[in-house]
């Protein structure tokens, strides 16, 4: 038996500066290039400290990220929660608590950013107390240690506390035992296929090895650490990204020896709902970088926003064909869009949005859904009506209608609405007994003939308006 390298994940706050203390701590440049401050993915790293190597999982701080947050703390020996010394705990901080005590590892406070003159220490040890959580000299003997990410005071002590807990826990490994990796992303690369980043917690994974998850298996043809190198093997501590798996495993599932003889048949493909396409719902096909923030983003949609497909990679020319069939958005983050593909999406009308920053995806959406959930927020009503009694004609649905309010004419755009759903038709008809008229005012009955002919139910009801100026 031999020790192996502690793997350690960073959580906290979006922006209470966890990517800055693993630059520094790396003397690397990971903040630059994030947009918005925010990691996009998890990723693993190595660094050395007093001639030992450490293992740092990187795990996103927005709400959105919840999951993969979670799934970090359960690939990690140790935790580093990071709390803004001027902000103080926060919503994922409160999160990123639960999560560490719902797995029972030992971690480190780290107050960061006590070189900002608004920064109160103590403030932040009292707010802890509130969920649990007692430093030493506040009824308990959780470790904390005060930094600057951005200076470097106080990281050398942190780095000390974390090979402290590594010592206490004692991560004994046999070379000889089985492989076990949890996958901690996947993703689809340009240039060299599917391309599976995972953390060896115990056996040797070697290039050649026939490996499985549950959903996937793969022969390894190739394996880089953290740099991009290539590397013929990968013991217990060390990420790997491997090169060889047929099809995406999913975040989460754990790589084993072996081969599925089903996975051919399990092949990781994008997601896909049917909805009907006159629902009162905002239908979205969404393309991300990778299957991590895939599913992030998906946690975060409302009820009323429906993933008609979800998959990584490019936005592509399939895309819009189906996005126009569908009748949806098409949405990416952090992934390309082609000319070839804009010129199709602007010849067959399909809207193309796409985003680096999660918040702003994410506040897109909400207004779309509340333009979507309250119409009369951008409609000037003109009349409604409720069926009485539905006749059919020839195939076509007539909807025999009391006018409660106001105009219905010819021609007007109207909502038929029934309970929570809503669905969108002209009136191409009116008649009063055999004659036909252009309209009919209040308290009248008549029959109304709709395009498209949608299935009428009595006691629905019939909202004729006029659009307001959509600026979304």
């Amino acid at each position: 038996m031999t020790s192996r390298q502690p793997i350690v994940a960073i959580l906290g706050h979006v922006d209470h500066g966890k990517t800055t203390l693993l630059d520094y701590i790396r003397t690397t440049k990971v903040a630059q290039g994030e947009s918005g401050g925010i990691t996009q993915s998890i990723g693993a790293y190595q660094a050395k400290y007093q001639d030992k190597l450490l293992t740092f999982i990187d795990t996103p701080g927005h709400a959105a990220f919840s999951k993969m947050r979670s799934r970090g703390v359960g690939v990690a020996d140790i935790v580093v929660l990071v709390v803004a010394g001027d902000d103080s705990v926060q919503p994922q901080t409160i999160e990123s608590i639960k999560h560490i005590k719902s797995a029972s590892v030992p971690y480190v406070i780290a107050i960061n950013k006590t070189d900002k003159p608004d920064a109160n220490v103590e403030v932040v040890k009292a707010a802890l107390t509130q969920h649990e959580v007692f430093v030493e000299g506040y009824g308990g003997n959780t470790p904390f240690v005060l930094i600057s990410g951005k200076t470097g005071e106080g990281v050398d002590k942190l780095l000390e506390t974390i090979l402290l807990l590594a010592e206490l826990e004692e991560l004994p490994y046999s070379p000889d035992s089985q492989l076990m990796a949890p996958v901690i992303e996947a993703k689809i690369d340009s240039r060299k296929g599917a391309l599976v980043s995972a953390i060896v917690k115990s056996g040797t994974l070697h290039i050649g090895d026939m490996i499985c998850t549950e959903t996937a298996t793969a022969k390894v043809r190739a394996l880089f650490n953290d740099l991009g190198v290539n590397i013929i093997k990968a013991t217990p501590g060390i990420p790997v990204q491997i090169l060889g798996f047929q099809t995406l495993p999913l975040v989460g599932e754990v790589i084993v020896p072996g081969s599925l003889v089903v996975s051919s048949t399990i092949n990781h493909q994008p997601s896909t709902i049917l909805v009907d396409p006159l629902d009162k719902h905002l239908n979205i096909i969404l393309k991300a970088d990778n299957s991590g923030s895939l599913e992030a983003i998906k946690e975060s949609f409302a009820p009323e926003v429906k993933c008609i497909t979800s998959d990584t990679g490019q936005i592509s020319e399939s895309d819009v064909l189906h996005a126009r069939a569908t009748d949806s958005i098409i949405l990416g983050f952090n992934t390309k869009v082609g000319s070839s593909v804009l010129r199709l999406a602007q010849a067959e009308g399909v809207t193309i949005k796409s985003y680096k920053i999660i918040y702003e995806l994410l506040e897109y959406i909400e207004k779309k859904v509340l333009k979507l959930m309250e119409p009369t927020i951008d409609e000037d009503e003109l009349g409604s009506a409720t069926v009485i009694k539905v006749f059919e004609i020839n195939s076509d649905h007539i909807a025999g209608t009391h006018i409660d309010t106001g105009v219905m004419e010819v021609g007007d755009t109207i909502h038929l609405v029934r309970g929570d759903v809503s669905k969108n038709a002209k009136i191409r008809n009116i008649r009063i007994g055999k004659e036909e008229v252009k309209k009919v005012e209040a308290d009248k009955e008549c029959g109304i003939f709709l395009s498209p002919n949608l299935d009428v139910h009595e006691k629905d009801v019939i909202i004729a308006y006029k659009k307001k100026l959509d600026d979304i």
